[in-house]
């Protein structure tokens, strides 16, 4: 009775949605079809929220698939960067402007699998004087 063909209790299987919905990157795409947009949304884990022109980066690099640099030219001079895990598709979407907004998920929980990507700090930095890139 234990190898039947249908389900059982001893047979459970995680429901799909769910499975979804855990491995989801932290960051909106632009959806085909969809105009790429004008500004690039910073969602922060204490609630703040932070907004700045595509048109402003001005340089993007990155060190690892944990550590992106952006260099942003605006009212002010500002580094933004994004340490996580997994953020080799953010880098290459960044690139071609097809982020909506990205979300800091802040200190690791254990219900965010490790395998799955992850944006751990978005730090600002305010850069005065001669361009320090």
């Amino acid at each position: 009775m234990t190898h039947m063909p249908f389900p059982s209790n001893e047979n459970v299987a995680a429901v799909p949605s769910q499975q979804t919905e855990a491995a989801k990157a932290p960051w909106k795409r632009v959806r085909a079809g969809e105009p790429l947009p004008i500004m690039l949304q910073l969602m922060f884990y204490d609630g703040r929220v932070v907004s700045y022109a595509f048109s402003d980066i001005r340089e993007m690099q990155k060190r690892d698939a944990g550590h992106i640099e952006l260099s942003i030219y605006g009212m002010e001079k500002y580094r933004l960067t994004i340490k996580g895990r997994h953020l080799n598709e953010l880098f290459d979407l960044l690139q071609l402007g097809r982020i909506r907004s990205m979300t800091e998920l802040g200190p690791r929980t254990f219900d965010h699998p490790e395998d799955s990507p992850a944006i751990d700090t978005i730090t600002i930095e305010t850069l005065t004087g001669p361009s320090s890139f």
